[in-house]
């Protein structure tokens, strides 16, 4: 990779620009019309995860499986469009099929030639095959063809849509079409047909394999070919040619399940499922300060800002990415100084709110620093803390929102919060109005629990209730109606039926209205005078 003194020297009129980043102390990215320096500033990578975004809008509307892989690559599953495209071109393959175990017909040129199906890109050719005009011989090259078609369609697609060139790769697994997707870059697809894999996988190494790079890739290589083979020899074929799967469990210690991934991968037949939905497990932002730029806590809590910020932008990423709200309930504080690293957690719950959580996370963050200089001062054989020569903040333990309602939304819901800016505010006391007055049909739901009740003048001391048509004294229709919300509250609520006990209940209440109400006082009051002595002073019993 070029760095910017050798691109000019090669294009002198070359234009540079920066990308987007963060300043010290402030919580949003922005682009500078100036050269940012690395002491104060981190690079966001905000402005890609957009265009990501569009492109995968891009790829979702074309293909019925999409999982995004990185900010910039992903993989689609074409075997649906496939099979749809073979039935169109070759209705007959179906023909004197019984069941699925039966043979498909054989593949003729003048079937393939009336088609009018082209290879599209670059047809990896195994030795001595013409590479202008790659063979066809069975219905895995047609499927592979037809899927080197779809994969030049979408990235015009993508070109007119957007204006950017990619690089495809089509296999029959994703190793291959991620292998196969850098073969041939920039602008440009290769195609892998199946009888070819052992000629392509030649050109690469261990290494080169998603989830072997690293300490995995060195102990496996350590393990199987160090001493034995050249550096330019063919590896992968070494491992495919010279173990079996009982011999790469015992050469690599046992561990099954490593073991079946190398064998598979060496002969090309690692499948793995695509997956639509991405389940995060955490995000991080970090930073590496330069220049002894972080020399006391005061220097580090500025950054903080720059985290909480890019962490916040991309929960809102994820909102829209999966079409659910999921939220973090950890975050981890994490700083290096010298060889050491220390870090320290802690729980922050489940908030949804972009704004809430930022003010959560930043205090959380200013109290595990505490608690880190505290950690690292006890400590006397570690080096110092300052100058911190990295920091990062993670969260994790992400919990889903979905199903989880706030009682404002489910007044919402219900339509309430949108008719109370519309209705006149009642006049008389208590919402009771005349009886000729127009009520509105009620929300349902919870909704409905939380409105205002309404009911008719009967005469001057006297009410009837809208819910059970009882007459019902001025001074009791607050006593009245509480005693319905309760009702109305476990039903709903509890998602039940009233019992057939609430029932009568309620018609044993009911009925004390139907007395005289110098009768029903003086029962409620006779009854009050001998319970008085289980009250607390304050309290006071409900009629029910």
């Amino acid at each position: 990779m070029d760095t910017l003194q050798s691109a000019l020297q090669k294009c002198p009129s070359l234009v540079a620009a920066h990308t987007a980043v963060f300043k010290k102390g402030e919580p949003t990215w922005k682009y500078v019309n100036y050269k940012p320096s690395a002491i104060d500033h981190k690079v966001s990578l905000d402005p890609y995860r957009r265009e990501s975004r569009k492109m995968m809008r891009i790829f979702q509307g074309f293909c019925d499986l999409v999982e995004k892989a990185s900010v910039d690559e992903s993989f689609m599953d074409f075997g649906r469009l496939v099979f749809k495209k073979i039935l169109e071109l070759f209705p007959q393959i179906l023909e004197g099929m019984e069941d699925s175990s039966s043979q498909l017909p054989m593949i003729s040129k003048e079937v393939l030639d009336e088609s009018g199906l082209e290879w599209q890109g670059e047809v990896f050719a195994v030795e001595g095959e013409n590479e202008g005009e790659p063979e066809i011989r069975d219905w895995d090259d047609v499927a592979i063809l037809i899927g080197s078609n779809l994969a030049q369609e979408i990235r015009h697609l993508l070109f007119q849509e957007l204006g950017y060139t990619t690089s495809g790769g089509i296999g029959r697994t994703k190793t291959l079409a991620k292998l196969a997707s850098g073969y041939k870059k920039p602008d440009a697809q290769t195609v892998i047909r199946d009888r070819c894999i052992p000629d392509f996988l030649q050109r690469f190494s261990l290494t080169d394999f998603w989830s072997l790079g690293g300490k995995i890739g060195d102990f496996v290589r350590s393990r199987l070919t160090s001493g034995t083979i050249e550096e330019d020899d063919d590896e992968i074929g070494y491992i495919r040619n010279h173990f079996t799967l009982k011999e790469l469990i015992n050469r690599l210690d046992k561990d099954r399940e490593l073991a079946e991934r190398v064998y598979k991968i060496v002969r090309g037949e690692l499948y793995s499922p695509l997956s639509s939905r991405i389940d995060i497990k955490s995000m991080m932002a970090n930073k590496n300060f330069r220049g002894g730029s972080v020399r006391k806590g005061s220097d580090l809590v500025p950054w903080f800002e720059v985290f909480v910020g890019d962490l916040v932008l991309r929960l809102q990423d994820l909102d829209e990415e999966n079409d659910s709200v999921r939220r973090p309930t950890k975050l981890s504080l994490s700083m290096t100084a010298g060889h050491t690293t220390r870090s320290r957690q802690c729980t922050i719950g489940v908030i949804k709110d972009y704004d809430e959580i930022s003010k959560r996370l930043k205090e959380s963050s200013a109290r595990l620093l505490k608690e880190l200089e505290g950690v690292w001062k006890d400590d006397s054989t570690a080096p110092a803390m300052y100058p911190c020569i990295r920091a990062s903040l993670t969260i994790s333990g992400f919990s889903s929102l979905d199903g989880f309602k706030r009682i404002d939304v489910l007044i919402k819901k219900g339509g309430v919060l949108a008719k109370s800016a519309k209705k006149t505010p009642e006049k008389t006391p208590e919402n009771v109005v005349p009886e000729k007055a127009t009520v509105n049909d009620p929300p349902s739901g919870i909704a409905s629990l939380l409105t205002k009740k309404t009911v008719s003048v009967s005469d001057q001391d006297h009410y009837t209730c809208p819910d059970c048509g009882k007459g019902i004294a001025k001074e009791e229709v607050g006593e009245h109606k509480d005693y319905h919300f309760a009702l109305k509250v476990s039903s709903q609520l509890n998602g039940e039926r009233l019992s057939r006990r609430h029932k009568d209940h309620e018609s044993k209440i009911l009925k004390e209205h139907d007395r005289e109400p110098s009768k029903r006082h003086r029962g409620i009051e006779s009854g009050r005078s001998k319970r008085r002595k289980d009250l607390e002073k304050g309290q006071s019993r409900l009629p029910f």
